[in-house]
């Protein structure tokens, strides 16, 4: 073997440079593994599936009034509504259901509390499985969703309807997230107020003119009014006039859409 003069041969200096390239490739991928494993992406909580330290553009806040049972149309509305949010969603926004509760006069705890996690069409093909992640997303967030709404929208039957209470209750409770720079409260209910705070049944649309002032200046708020065949002479244009002036007065009210039955 021929050796250069005074160093090593021209055979070494190649086994150097290879050997050298090596460990520059391999100090690279691990500061890139790691950087990956420490990225903020991967910081989520793993019950809710959201990351505080990522963006998060929504909070979605849907109230179901669950003191009677939702007509087949209704409920194929309500589903249909959701999947059209989720779908308009993105990453880490958080969805987040209540219903009436009857034993605590107000608001439920959450039926669903989630931050939408990233799909298959989200991630980088090149570094990550895209049907893991799918599967991932199907058990952790659809799955669940779909539950949630079936277990609200089958419940009913309850003797009071605390639309007021579980307003407030949203306040008292801070279940609106600070993080979210949107916030958008949908109520799905025949907005028969019927509890301590005030009864439509006894006092017609006055009750909600007596209602108290609440701040939910943070949440734009939408109505879905459920038409209730047995209601209907209570759900008068007046009960809507007071619903709109209460609603615009506590929050950023847009609109009632009604809902057949």
């Amino acid at each position: 073997m021929r050796k250069v003069r005074g160093g090593l041969s021209a055979e070494d200096k190649r086994g150097v440079v290879i050997f050298a390239t090596g460990i520059a490739i391999l100090v690279a991928l691990a500061i890139f593994v790691f950087q990956v494993i420490r990225s903020p992406e991967k910081d989520y909580d793993r019950v809710t599936l959201c990351n505080e330290h990522l963006h998060r553009h929504a909070h979605q806040l849907l109230i179901i009034d669950v003191s009677d049972a939702l007509s087949a149309h209704q409920e194929h509305f309500l589903r249909t509504h959701i999947s059209d949010l989720l779908e308009a969603a993105r990453v880490n926004d958080r969805f987040s259901i209540f219903v009436l509760d009857e034993k605590y006069n107000g608001l439920s705890d959450p039926v669903i509390d989630l931050c939408k996690p990233k799909s298959a069409e989200d991630v980088d093909m090149l570094t990550s499985n895209r049907t893991f992640v799918q599967e991932l997303y199907r058990e952790r967030f659809e799955v669940p969703l779909e539950k949630a709404i079936a277990s609200a929208v089958t419940s009913g039957d309850q003797q009071v309807s605390p639309i007021y209470e579980a307003l407030s209750d949203v306040v008292a409770l801070k279940r609106i997230d600070p993080r979210a720079d949107e916030v958008d409260l949908t109520i799905v209910s025949d907005m028969i107020q019927n509890s301590r705070a005030g009864s439509v049944f006894s006092s017609g649309a006055a009750a909600i003119d007596r209602l108290p002032s609440i701040d939910l200046r943070r949440a734009k708020t939408r109505v879905f009014w459920l038409d209730r065949e047995k209601y209907r002479k209570y759900q008068t244009p007046e009960l809507e006039t007071s619903w709109v002036d209460y609603l615009g007065s506590v929050s950023r009210f847009e609109q009632i859409e009604k809902v057949r039955n």
